[in-house]
């Protein structure tokens, strides 16, 4: 099954009708979602069970693995907030930072570039021989991953964000996850968040099912091949929260303030793309045109994650749409797709 199950459509509430048919279709087991403007959370609802194995249901409290919500939520924040206290600088060369691409082809490729997925890096590379994230970065930064020339087209690559939480890293001296609470979740009030650590009550985690590599539900275990071996420090997956948490994030970032300036936070919907093929922000996906959702300006920015989550941000309209699902874990049927354009259209409605 591809959709959701319609059948038990309740006019009344719509919100809670497409997510509980989406557990109906095991496009989830569970899902939460949080929706609201600057002012706070309008809704948050938790629907089916995060865990059928042990007969937990789906809570607001339910901590999920974000995935690909890290590149934008903690990544480019961390990224851009350090750029805002003059650490960094977008135009600079990688190589700068990285003493082992310097002076190779990828060390002359500047910031912004990895920000906006135009780099030219090849969308993943993994080795389940790493043991050690020392070793892991070594072995990618020893491996010709250019595809393309850089600023030649948009390549939606997870390498961009694992070369960004370096950068990140080495600029500071400080870990990768210590930058990701001090700049995003203490700032922002994100009290159950944490990037490669789960929190210590596993049981709250959702669970996921990793077909690939280890053949097992996962348990406060990050879903991602590379952030797993890199113990969270990546950049392009390993955050694990809860919708609150994202509320709060989305809150921080409408308020204009706070997590970054309010200039920084104006650019985000900026079109950093607008020669190429895919319209880009500052870690952020961007709407163009007529290809915005309805009801959403386009100055919305959003993200999704393999996992199956989602969070979109509208700058201009003042609302947020927090959904997390554990998707992977009955095995990613594709119907998460028609399920979160749905879900836009009624957060944009009011209609929740």
């Amino acid at each position: 099954m591809t959709g959701p199950n319609r059948a038990e459509y309740d006019a009344d509430d719509p919100l809670d009708s497409l997510l509980s048919a989406g557990v109906v279709a095991e496009v989830y087991p569970g899902a939460v979602a949080a929706v609201g403007s600057s002012d706070g959370v309008d809704r948050l609802l938790a629907v089916g069970e995060v865990d059928p194995e042990r007969g937990a249901a789906a809570t607001p409290n339910t901590v999920f693995d974000a995935a690909s919500l890290t590149k934008p939520v903690v990544t480019a924040t961390v990224v851009l907030s350090l750029v805002e206290r003059g650490v960094l600088a977008m135009a600079d060369p990688i190589g700068a930072y990285v003493p082992a691409l310097d002076g190779r082809e990828r060390g002359e490729i500047p910031l912004d570039a990895f920000l906006t997925h135009t780099s030219g890096l090849r969308p993943y590379a993994f080795s389940e021989a790493w043991e050690t994230p020392d070793e892991a970065f070594a072995d990618l930064y020893s491996r010709d991953l250019l595809e393309a020339p850089p600023g030649e087209r948009v390549e939606y690559s997870c390498l961009n964000y694992v070369h960004l939480a370096d950068v990140a890293s080495r600029a500071t001296g400080r870990p990768f996850p210590e930058l990701a609470r001090d700049l995003v979740f203490d700032p922002a009030g994100m009290t159950d968040s944490r990037v490669g650590s789960p929190p210590a009550d596993v049981g709250s985690v959702a669970p996921t099912f990793d077909r690939e590599y280890r053949n097992r539900t996962l348990r406060g275990e990050i879903h991602d091949p590379i952030a797993w071996k890199l113990a969270g420090a990546s950049g392009n997956a390993g955050l694990f929260t809860t919708a609150t948490d994202l509320a709060r994030f989305a809150r921080a970032l409408l308020d204009g303030g706070g997590v970054l300036s309010a200039g920084t936070v104006a650019a985000l919907s900026t079109d950093r793309t607008p020669e190429l093929d895919e319209p880009r922000g500052l870690g952020w996906k961007l709407v163009r045109g007529g290809s915005a959702p309805l009801g959403w300006s386009t100055d919305a920015v959003g993200h999704t994650g393999y996992t199956g989550t989602s969070l979109w941000i509208d700058l201009a309209r003042d609302r947020f749409g927090v959904l997390l699902t554990n998707e992977v874990y009955h095995g990613k049927n594709g119907g998460i797709v028609d399920v979160r354009r749905r879900f836009r259209a009624i957060v944009a409605s009011g209609r929740y």
